[in-house]
């Protein structure tokens, strides 16, 4: 959760014992057995609470239900201030469940609290706004529950189409839209960028000798590794099997082969190596890879373990 989740989830939660101080500040309990009451509600709240942002919703929807039926019981009098807060169950139901889970939950607690008023004699005015609320309020659920759902399964295969699954890295596709962005910037008047192409050396003996888990393990190490050691702003992608991608933007030629070289020594000191093609953008994107490409595949002729520079670039500074 990022820092403004983190903060609306504190800010949401706080309401929570806000709320109830206040109904106990302005309709103090008369009897003992009251305050017994709302000390096992509040330990029930702080429960709930400790399950984090995804679990207490399923449990906080269901004390708060039992909350204001209680709260309906003991202040029969003043109770239609118990509808400001009724929303909050609907929508902690909405949170919590799928649609018709959300339906399940919500509509039980709806219902009883709509029954309870007409047990306790409500006036009609009051009963008759709080009484058209709730199945509002239920519709209402049922929309955000299923906006959340689709919302979910939109994000999912976003996700899946553009990120790596074993290694969690942008993939040929994400690597593609981020490169398109660059020649944009470059075509407002940015600095061209370069693109560094790395494949690991002997990869299938990897997997032929210790197995496809150790070669899986090694992609994951060497994912982290390359994360770790390249500028914020750059881009680490991986395009498949063996061969990742580096997006270095405002990068001239020797810049992206010098940050090249700091990789391939780290990545010897982990215990294995790569070949490295480094390219600079010159107005052609499809040129941009083939030329990263040949200067790969010329860095693997000549001895792997090294980084060679396209020869258009070569006289680059």
């Amino acid at each position: 959760m990022d820092r403004l989740g983190r903060l609306l989830y504190v800010a949401a939660w706080l309401g929570l014992p806000l709320g109830i101080g206040l109904q106990l500040y302005l309709y103090p309990p008369k009897a003992p057995g009251f305050w017994w009451a709302y000390g096992a509600f509040a330990l029930f709240f702080l429960f709930a609470l400790s399950r984090g942002p995804k679990g207490a919703p399923r449990f906080l929807v269901h004390g708060l239900g039992a909350y204001l039926l209680f709260e309906l019981g003991r202040a029969q009098g003043h109770g239609w201030a118990l509808g400001y807060w009724a929303p909050a169950l609907y929508l902690l139901a909405a949170f919590a469940y799928p649609v018709p889970w959300a339906l399940a939950a919500s509509g039980f607690w709806g219902g009883l609290l709509l029954l309870a008023p007409l047990l306790w004699g409500w006036e009609r005015p009051y009963y008759a706004h709080f009484a058209l609320s709730q199945p509002v309020l239920l519709a209402l659920t049922l929309l955000l529950a299923r906006f959340r759902e689709l919302y979910g399964r939109a994000r999912f295969w976003r996700e899946q189409a553009l990120t790596c699954p074993l290694t969690g890295l942008p993939n040929r596709r994400a690597l593609e839209m981020a490169l398109e962005r660059e020649v944009a910037r470059v075509e407002r008047g940015a600095k061209p960028f370069s693109l560094v192409l790395l494949d690991l050396d002997d990869f299938k003996r990897v997997n032929d000798e210790k197995g496809h888990p150790e070669g899986d393990r090694l992609l994951k190490e060497v994912a982290r590794y390359l994360v770790a050691h390249v500028r914020r702003g750059d881009l680490v992608g991986r395009l498949g099997g063996e061969e990742f991608a580096i997006l270095l933007p405002e990068t001239d030629p020797l810049q992206a082969t010098r940050l090249a070289e700091r990789l391939r020594e780290g990545l010897r000191a982990l215990g294995t190596t790569a070949s490295f093609g480094v390219a600079t953008y010159r107005g052609d994107l499809g040129e941009l890879y083939q030329r990263a490409d040949e200067a790969l595949y010329r860095a693997k002729r000549a001895g792997k373990d090294r980084v060679a520079r396209h020869t258009e670039d070569q006289g680059s500074r």
